[in-house]
């Protein structure tokens, strides 16, 4: 039986937007045409499987015009459905369950127009299944200008975050205060689910959230990985991006925020491990992986630090290393007492 791989997009589009561009599903298809691995993923004994979920038939009928457009290998199973993604996505998710299986290791992209078509309820079933993940767009900003003031609506935030929580932001007069609360309620909503979830800002042109992208994964390797992507947009660490920055623009910040980040998990690490010999493999799963900001290299410089930045040295011993101040993955480190 070949290793599956499955790739969801809940509200997938025409295909393209307005101006032309690619739409997610076709940059999802693309993405694993031309990966710099894609010499493993397209071998035999892989199947990539892609599902897109859109509702509107027209938006349906054209982004299966433009996957045509494509040449797909053998091993690309693609498939296009036009409901809703609560109905689509519920129906499949009842099949595997009635069958006590698990769905195949997935990333789930949920990218709806506005708060509503994903209910907790439903994130709850997909959270139980091992080996998912999911990217969220939080619509923040229809969120709070026409949910939240309409009471007929308050009944679909219930649904979208699982409980009543969220009615403790109608109370909040400070509009950073309320963003701040509701952020973190669906942020904590999602970790009760099992999952490690990573939040990405979004701030549109008048300096205004316009929504959010919640991470949220059980595995080390996905949120490394995701946290690679975003510091990509987001060079200071604080994981949002802004309309209004210029991405030419070099951030003067950018070394000051690397050696805060790295100090900072130099402390911790030495704090958790003092005179233990641990793997470095330990060290990025337990400490690196699930920090909220740093990656490979902050843990490369917070090891350079504890070897050769204080006094006395706070590691004493490397093995299964040529060449000092590397730190190879098959590593072992020993801290100080």
């Amino acid at each position: 039986m070949p290793r599956r791989l499955l790739y969801i997009d809940g509200f997938a589009g025409p295909g393209e937007y307005e101006g032309g561009e690619d739409g997610s599903p076709i940059i999802a298809l693309k993405v694993a045409l031309y990966h710099t691995l894609k010499g493993k993923l397209h071998r035999p004994g892989v199947e990539l499987v892609f599902f897109f979920i859109e509702k509107d038939k027209a938006r349906c009928e054209n982004l299966e015009e433009k996957m045509n457009e494509l040449q797909l290998p053998a091993n690309f199973k693609v498939g296009v459905e036009c409901d809703t993604f609560e109905h689509a996505f519920g129906s499949k998710l009842a099949e595997i369950e009635e069958q006590s299986k698990q769905l195949a290791p997935s990333f789930v992209f949920i990218d709806p127009f506005g708060p509503t078509g994903f209910p907790m309820a439903l994130i709850r079933r997909l959270a139980q299944q091992r080996r998912s993940e999911v990217l969220i767009t939080f619509n923040y900003q229809p969120l709070n200008q026409w949910f939240l003031q309409d009471a007929s609506k308050h009944k679909n935030l219930d649904t979208l975050f699982g409980s009543d929580v969220w009615r403790k932001a109608l109370d909040i007069g400070v509009p950073k205060e309320r963003e701040e609360y509701l952020r973190l309620a669906y942020h904590n909503a999602l970790e009760a689910l099992g999952w490690k979830v990573l939040p990405f800002c979004m701030i549109n042109k008048h300096n205004q959230t316009q929504y959010y992208l919640f991470f949220a994964t059980k595995n080390p390797l996905g949120m490394l990985v995701m946290k690679r992507a975003m510091w990509k947009s987001a060079p200071t660490g604080d994981f949002r991006y802004s309309d209004l920055s210029n991405p030419a623009q070099p951030c003067m910040l950018e070394v000051v925020f690397e050696e805060q980040y790295s100090q900072q998990l130099a402390n911790s690490i030495y704090q958790n491990y003092k005179g233990q010999s641990i793997s470095k493999q330990t060290l990025l799963q337990n400490d690196v992986a699930w920090h909220p900001v740093c990656i490979e290299r902050h843990l490369t410089k917070a090891l350079r630090i504890l070897e050769n930045e204080t006094t006395p040295p706070l590691i004493t011993k490397v093995e299964q290393r040529k060449k000092k101040g590397t730190y190879p993955d098959s590593c072992s480190i020993t801290f100080a007492p």
